[in-house]
């Protein structure tokens, strides 16, 4: 469980990030693509596109985490509509180490080991809640 301290650490991050962040999110994808090419022709999209989704999922996410019941219902909904939508099941965790990456990368002098353990509880969190909403597609 997240602590209001880690919380507010990302949240934070998050909003300096903000004239940067769909950048760093494509270069997520760039990086994604590189390193794990036979995922990343599973995508249909622009890069543009996809940080954009993911700029759009964490943000819910970010303004959603005092209350994390209701977030992972809405993470789990989020599941079932993604259910198909590219690599993200099989390569998340790959995904995680590089959207840190970035930030870090981004938030330059700034960042801490506090920033990287925040961001891995809250993008663990976020990728939880889609994962069983996924699975629960493919029950039913």
């Amino acid at each position: 469980m997240l602590t209001i301290q880690q919380i507010t650490l990302v949240r934070n991050n998050f909003r300096r990030l903000a004239p940067v962040r769909v950048d760093a999110l494509q270069e997520v994808y760039k990086r994604f693509a590189e390193t794990a090419p036979e995922f990343d022709g599973q995508y249909h999209t622009s890069l543009t596109a996809r940080g954009r989704t993911l700029e759009s999922i964490i943000e819910l996410s970010l303004l959603s985490l005092d209350h994390p019941g209701a977030l992972f219902a809405t993470l789990h909904n989020l599941g079932r509509e993604y259910a198909n939508y590219g690599s993200w099941q099989d390569s998340h965790d790959l995904i995680i180490d590089l959207i840190i990456d970035v930030f870090a990368e981004h938030t330059g002098e700034a960042w801490s080991l506090d920033h990287a353990s925040a961001w891995r509880t809250v993008l663990q969190f976020i990728v939880k809640g889609m994962l069983e909403g996924a699975k629960s597609r493919a029950v039913a």
